[in-house]
């Protein structure tokens, strides 16, 4: 599962552009519509490791964030890296 994670978490950002963000919950909630709360740890690690590796930046209220996703609180952003 953790590939299928990335994978649409990465598809998420393509299909979004250059400039435009998405929520991961966006990404939870098409892998797992009926648990979708409980899996955004999961997700969020995964975001992290996309983060890392330069794939995907993270905003909070707009601005990119140097910390990883999983180490934020509250909402967040995710987008391609050219953005």
């Amino acid at each position: 599962m953790p590939e299928e994670i990335k994978r649409n978490l990465l598809k998420f950002a393509q299909e979004r552009g250059e400039d435009k963000t998405y929520c991961p919950s966006e990404v939870a909630r098409l892998l797992y519509p009926d648990c979708w709360r409980d899996k955004m740890d999961l997700v969020r690690k995964q975001a992290d490791i996309l983060v890392e590796a330069g794939e995907l930046v993270v905003l909070q209220k707009g601005l990119i964030q140097q910390k990883l996703p999983s180490d934020l609180k509250g909402p967040i952003r995710l987008r391609n890296k050219e953005g």
